[in-house]
């Protein structure tokens, strides 16, 4: 054979590898998470030996770089659909049309999965730079959405905002976008782009001038190690590092007591995280019991939501778990998880639901509607007060008013 020849034929061998090893990967990924991601487990995946991998990614690292760049990549593809269009509305729209549209490829088989974004901070070694340098710019371009000077409201802090919920509302569909057929995706598209445009306050309802409730119990102020301690330092440390890099050392570390007291606290770091998980739907339960004394849908809503944004994004009273948490954990845990972060949705679709019928809530997807509002209040820790001036102000206006009165609302 004429070696010339059949180079074309081994860099498309090549290529084509590459691709299934990295569709791969991205199953893991999603299913364990960035800590529990190996290539042993690709591998497996695979039915190859690990070492096979090695030729085409030299470390795990590399492998679930290549992973998350392209995921990038295409969202970069689905931004540049997007700027097609002139006006900002019309840009968020074409952008999550164009996101459903891939899932439903996706879905379809037409295309390989997509890998989230929940623990992108998590790679770690020479990629770490690189990647985060490319995820800060899809940022920055998801933000242009609404830079123009028609709308001179939105500052930089929130676009950033705007960047943000953009990017966890998309990725919260993993937990349930298979309620939908794959021919339904493009509905889905339009009902969750247009409460992320319009909000769910009804005509003639204003922003309510309501006290936010204070959730949880107090945190003690002495020195005293209790099992609510624990749950604040194991659900800081399963945010920032994943739930495997929450190790029962780092934790014990964080309270700066022995290994031994961790396990007279708690029996194991299962049992402590699944006690995390209940810690935050107390907490959610608590907003929407307390709220429920409000007269109208719309008043119920915004205390519950508001006061949950805050909460997150203080930390002051110990920030609920984030739902990425999921990734990582046993399978038997996960499957109760969800079934409960389900339960949650549908109970805030039903207040929801109530406040489109008393007219104080525009007419919505009441259960696409809530997804997104869990999404919200999970995710506000990224507006933390400490890194962000203005405080509580800030947060409430760069960021819980666009996710209730619509993204580019003044």
């Amino acid at each position: 054979m004429d070696p010339v020849a059949s180079q074309p034929k081994a860099r498309a061998r090549y290529a084509a590898k590459r691709e299934a090893i990295m569709a791969a990967a991205t199953e893991v990924f999603n299913d364990r998470g960035v800590s529990g991601f190996t290539l042993a487990a690709v591998a497996k995946m695979m039915d190859l030996h690990p070492v096979s991998l090695t030729y085409y990614f030299k470390r795990k690292e590399d492998l679930a770089a290549a992973v998350l760049l392209d995921a990038i990549r295409r969202w970069d593809a689905m931004l540049d659909e997007a700027f097609q269009e002139t006006e900002p509305a019309a840009r968020l729209r074409r952008f999550v049309g164009a996101y459903f549209e891939v899932r439903r490829q996706i879905e379809r088989g037409e295309q390989p999965p997509l890998a989230p974004f929940s623990e992108v901070h998590l790679i770690e070694g020479d990629q770490h730079e690189p990647l985060m340098e490319a995820f800060r710019a899809l940022y920055v371009r998801i933000g242009r959405f609404a830079k123009t000077e028609a709308m001179p409201w939105m500052t930089r802090p929130r676009r950033t905002a705007l960047a943000r919920l953009i990017i966890d509302q998309l990725g919260w569909a993993d937990a349930w976008l298979a309620l939908y057929e794959p021919q339904d995706y493009a509905r889905v598209a339009e009902r969750i782009a247009d409460t992320m445009l319009n909000g769910l306050a009804g005509q003639g309802q204003a922003w309510p001038n309501l006290p936010l409730l204070t959730l949880g119990s107090p945190v003690a102020q002495n020195d005293e190690v209790t099992r609510e301690r624990f749950l604040i330092a194991a659900t800081n440390l399963i945010n920032r590092e994943g739930y495997r890099g929450a190790s029962v050392d780092k934790i014990s570390a964080q309270l700066k007591v022995p290994k031994g007291s961790f396990y007279h606290h708690n029996t194991d770091k299962d049992e402590l995280a699944a006690a995390c998980f209940q810690r935050t739907f107390d907490l959610i339960d608590e907003a929407k019991g307390r709220a429920a004394e409000q007269p109208d849908g719309w008043r119920r809503i915004w205390l519950a939501v508001c006061s949950l944004i805050l909460h997150q994004a203080s930390g002051e009273a110990g920030r609920m778990l984030r739902h990425h948490a999921m990734a990582a954990v046993p399978h038997s845990m996960r499957r109760k998880l969800r079934l409960r972060f389900q339960q949650i949705s549908h109970a805030f679709a039903g207040e929801i639901s109530d406040g489109i019928a008393d007219g104080s809530i525009r007419p919505v997807d009441p259960l696409l509607a809530a997804q997104m509002l869990m999404v919200a209040f999970n995710s506000a820790n990224s507006m933390d007060p400490a890194r962000h001036p203005g405080s509580t102000q800030g947060v409430m206006e760069d960021y819980a008013r666009p996710v209730l009165m619509g993204v580019f609302a003044a």
